[in-house]
C-alpha cells in the first residue's frame, strides 16, 4: 500500500469527521498539548493574530434563522475545508440537532471555523464564529479577518452569509406554528391542507377575500410602482362555527410554497406577536395568522394592554413590509379596542353569516359525497337545521350519523340527530356534590 499522509486519509470527509480524526490522530501520537485550546490560540495559528487583533463584524441570529445560519457555516466549511476550532468561550466546539418538520439537521451551535486564503469571500484567510443557541440574546456569526483585508472585509462578508441564511432558509415557504416560551419558537405544521370546494360561505365573502390575496400577489407590482402598500389586513368575524377559520385555511393552503404561512399560537400572539412580524424580511412574503384575536387581544383596561399595545404596534408595523397579508378572526369584532380595527390596521372587516339552506346541502353533499352507501334528502335534511346553525354544527351532525349508521347514513337517522340536537354540545345542568 501506498504511504499516505493524514490529510490524504480524511481528505473528502465533513468537517466534524476530519477534526474527530485529527483528535485521535493527537491522542494515540502522544502529541496532545495538555493546556486548554483558546479560541486565540486558534485564531493566531490561522489567522496570524488573536481576536482583539483582528477586524470583526457580527450579525444577530434569530429563531427565525438560527437554523439557516448553521447549515449554511457548515455546508461552507465543508465544501472549503476549513478548520473547526473552540467557540468564544474557549470551549471545544459543539453541535447540536434540530427538527424542521419531517427533516433533522445538525448544525454548529458552538464553534469557530477558519478558512485558508482562497475561500469564496476572498483571496485572505478568515473565520466564522458561529454561536447559536434559542432564547440566547448573544446568539451570532461572527466573521473575523487581518486587518490587511481591509476593515469593510468582514462586513462584506457578513452580507454575504446574511443573504445566503435567507435563501437556505428550512421555514421558507413552509406552513409554521408560532408559540411563545421565553422567546419567539417555530415548528413546522405538516398535512396542511384546505380547498374552497369544502367551504360554503357566500360568493361576496371570496370576493373580499381575493381582493386582499390581491395586494400580495397579482396586484403587487401595481401597487409597489404606486408607491402604496403592498400589505394588507383582513379580519374575519362571525359566530363560532360558520367557517372563519376554514376560509383563513383555505387561504393559507392555496399561498403556501409560495409564501411562509405563519399560525400565531395564543402564547405568541399575547407576548411574541413583534417577533412574527420582524421574520418577514427572512421568511420572504407572509402570511399570518392571529386565530379567535378578540380571546388574547381585547379592550384597554381589561387587564391585557401589554398585548394589545404589541399587536397595535406590529399591525403598524406590518403596513411598511413587504408583502404581508394578516388574517385574523374574530367571534365578536366589538370585544376588540377599536384602535386594532380601524382601517390602517385592518384593511377590511367581514362578517361570516350563518349558512343558508343552499349553503347547508351543499355541505352536506360535499361530506356525503365520500360514502356511496349513504341515502339522504340533502335539501329536507338542511331545512330541518335551527336558525343561527353553523358550518361545524352541519359537519358534526354528520358525523354522529356515521357513528349510528356505518357508511349507510339515511335521511332518518340525520334528522332524528337533528331533532334531538344531539350535535350541538351543552353543559349539563344540576347539583354536583
Amino acid at each position: 500500500m501506498d504511504a499516505t499522509t493524514l490529510d490524504d486519509i480524511v481528505a473528502g470527509e465533513s468537517v466534524a469527521v476530519r477534526r474527530t480524526i485529527e483528535v485521535l490522530a493527537a491522542v494515540l501520537s502522544g502529541a496532545v498539548d495538555k493546556a486548554k485550546p483558546t479560541v486565540d490560540a486558534f485564531l493566531t495559528e490561522h489567522l496570524g493574530a488573536p481576536r482583539r487583533d483582528l477586524a470583526s463584524h457580527y450579525v444577530r441570529l434569530s429563531p427565525s434563522t438560527m437554523v439557516a445560519a448553521g447549515l449554511v457555516v457548515a455546508e461552507l466549511a465543508d465544501e472549503h475545508g476549513a478548520i473547526i476550532g473552540p467557540d468564544e468561550d474557549d470551549d471545544p466546539p459543539q453541535w447540536v440537532q434540530h427538527t424542521v418538520g419531517e427533516d433533522e439537521y445538525s448544525i454548529p451551535s458552538d464553534a469557530t471555523f477558519a478558512f485558508a486564503p482562497g475561500n469564496p469571500f476572498g483571496a485572505g484567510p478568515l473565520a466564522i464564529q458561529i454561536t447559536a443557541h434559542p432564547g440566547y440574546a448573544r446568539s451570532r456569526i461572527t466573521v473575523m479577518a487581518p486587518h490587511s483585508a481591509g476593515d469593510a472585509f468582514p462586513g462584506a462578508v457578513v452580507s454575504d452569509l446574511t443573504h445566503r441564511i435567507r435563501e437556505r432558509n428550512p421555514l421558507r415557504g413552509r406552513v409554521i406554528r408560532a408559540e411563545y416560551d421565553g422567546g419567539i419558537e417555530f415548528s413546522v405544521v405538516d398535512g396542511f391542507t384546505a380547498s374552497r370546494g369544502r367551504v360554503q360561505v357566500p360568493d361576496a365573502v371570496w370576493r373580499e377575500v381575493d381582493l386582499a390575496v390581491s395586494a400580495v400577489t397579482t396586484r403587487y407590482e401595481a401597487l409597489r410602482t404606486a408607491g402604496l402598500s403592498t400589505s394588507r389586513g383582513l379580519m374575519l368575524a362571525g359566530l363560532p362555527g360558520v367557517g372563519k377559520t376554514a376560509v383563513a385555511r383555505t387561504v393559507m393552503s392555496e399561498l403556501a410554497g409560495q409564501f411562509t404561512i405563519v399560525i400565531a399560537g395564543a402564547s405568541a400572539m399575547a407576548y411574541g406577536i413583534a417577533e412574527i412580524y420582524r421574520a418577514a424580511d427572512e421568511f420572504g412574503p407572509m402570511v399570518v395568522l392571529l386565530d379567535d384575536v378578540d380571546l388574547h387581544v381585547g379592550r384597554r383596561g381589561d387587564g391585557n394592554d401589554g398585548a394589545l399595545g404589541a399587536l397595535l404596534a406590529a399591525l403598524d408595523g406590518a403596513d411598511k413590509l413587504d408583502r404581508v397579508l394578516t388574517i385574523a378572526t374574530t367571534n365578536d369584532p366589538k370585544a376588540i379596542d377599536h384602535a386594532a380595527t380601524r382601517a390602517a390596521r385592518f384593511d377590511s372587516i367581514v362578517e361570516i353569516e350563518p349558512p343558508s339552506d343552499a349553503a347547508v346541502a351543499a355541505i352536506l353533499r360535499e361530506l356525503l359525497g365520500a360514502l356511496p352507501r349513504a341515502d339522504v334528502d340533502t335539501l329536507r335534511v338542511a331545512a330541518s337545521f335551527p336558525v343561527g346553525r353553523s358550518g361545524a354544527d352541519v359537519v358534526e351532525a354528520v358525523r354522529r350519523a356515521v357513528l349510528i349508521d356505518g357508511a349507510e347514513v339515511t335521511t332518518s337517522t340525520m334528522l332524528e340527530v337533528i331533532g334531538a340536537r344531539e350535535y350541538a354540545a351543552s353543559v349539563p345542568v344540576g347539583t354536583y356534590l
